[in-house]
């Protein structure tokens, strides 16, 4: 009777030891088994920005289903001496890689990655077209991604589409990379740019909303083509928004048309009819017109100060010539024309002296052979068009 009360009786250390077996099995079990005994055959791919913290990391890593905690990994992370040293980059995990083996790798860095250079001034849709071999899905596919509704609000984007927000980089894509996971990367680097444009401002010029912001930035990416000059096509268009005054922006018509921003406009098609038109709508287009580099976005945050100037015209150098008034403008538009007739006069007679047959050509000992003819100039699809401003039908074609 005695030894059968002894057997039932409560006894504190075994239930201490217990609970403590216990207490190191189940971290242990989310470090070895992160996905459980019988994960699925799938992989996830996440990505980690420069400075981004572990504790983010660990929360990405279990929203994505890498890891079932965020505790145990931090904690072996501090142990493994890698809370400091996990290197940014694009991974792609397997369901079920211990816990031990993802914060190797990380420490490591990437493997097996492919790098994509995205050019500044391309549209959403010539962006979709390098990223779709990329990624190994049809471009249409991205395009739609661009446009998704949810998707835009989920980044927290009030724009019709993502135009504009795709931020021109490079980028390492592992094969296999979800479009969505590469849309959400160039979105995030956007907002990374805007941050540090905008750092130390009070507030925005006449107070653009980030999208807005990021509108004007892509119409002075598709003028400028010096450096130099885009604070002072930013602060042209600036005075014009605060005169009141259309932006008559050529870029803009030539993103309504479907064409890159760049296109050499017609007299007609400068009235086609869209709300992307600044010749017939007031103020900003309703979104970007084309991805802005950094250069441009922080043109317009630092537009240049005390300048009037409102209207520009192109010199065909690449360079532009800035007018406060209209008839300035129209002196400086009669300017490019004569240079350009000069010019054009020039390279003709060279070209004919160039492919003159010389005199005794005749003679087969000292024929020579012709000179080499000059390679034929830019078609004008990719000559960016001199700027108009002012009404379309009275200023014509400058």
């Amino acid at each position: 009777m005695s030894s059968a009360r002894r057997r039932g009786a409560f006894r504190p250390r075994r239930w201490a030891w217990l609970l403590l077996l216990a207490a190191l099995l189940a971290p242990a079990y989310d470090l070895l088994l992160p996905a459980g005994p019988f994960p699925p055959r799938q992989r996830r791919t996440v990505i980690i920005d420069h400075g981004q913290s572990l504790h983010a990391i660990a929360q990405e890593l279990q929203r994505v289903g890498v890891i079932r905690s965020s505790f145990g990994f931090l904690a072996l992370a501090r142990l493994m001496h890698l809370d400091r040293g996990v290197k940014a980059g694009q991974y792609s995990f397997r369901l079920g890689t211990t816990v031990p083996a993802l914060l190797r790798a990380l420490g490591r860095g990437m493997y097996g990655l492919d790098l994509l250079t995205i050019p500044e001034g391309l549209t959403a849709r010539e962006i979709s077209g390098l990223l779709a071999p990329r990624l190994g899905v049809p471009a249409a596919v991205i395009d739609s991604m661009v446009r998704d509704h949810s998707l835009r609000d989920s980044l927290g984007i009030d724009s019709p589409s993502l135009e504009g927000w795709l931020a021109p980089d490079s980028y390492e894509w592992l094969p296999g990379t979800a479009p969505e996971l590469a849309l959400r990367a160039m979105v995030a680097r956007t907002r990374e740019r805007l941050a540090k444009a905008t750092a130390g401002c009070d507030s925005l010029p006449l107070g653009l909303a980030p999208g807005q912001l990021l509108a004007l930035a892509s119409i002075v990416e598709s003028e400028a083509q010096v450096d130099a000059e885009r604070p002072h096509i930013a602060r042209a268009y600036l005075n014009r928004i605060v005169r009141g005054m259309r932006l008559q922006a050529d870029p803009t018509v030539g993103y309504a048309l479907g064409h890159n921003p760049r296109w050499r406009l017609s007299l007609k098609e400068l009235r086609f009819e869209s709300p992307y038109n600044t010749y017939l709508h007031n103020g900003l287009p309703p979104g970007p017109i084309c991805s802005p580099g950094f250069a441009s976005i922080e043109a317009v945050v630092n537009a240049t100060p005390g300048s009037d100037d409102m209207y520009f015209v192109a010199r065909g150098d690449g360079r532009h010539l800035f007018a406060a008034t209209y008839e300035q403008h129209l002196a400086n538009i009669q300017a490019t024309r004569a240079v350009r007739a000069a010019l054009g006069a020039l390279r003709a007679a060279e070209d004919s002296v160039r492919v003159a047959p010389p005199a005794d050509s005749a003679r087969p000992d000292t024929a020579r052979p012709p000179a080499r003819s000059p390679a034929p100039s830019p078609t004008p699809r990719h000559r960016p068009a001199a700027k108009r401003f002012g009404p379309p039908v009275k200023t014509g074609k400058h």
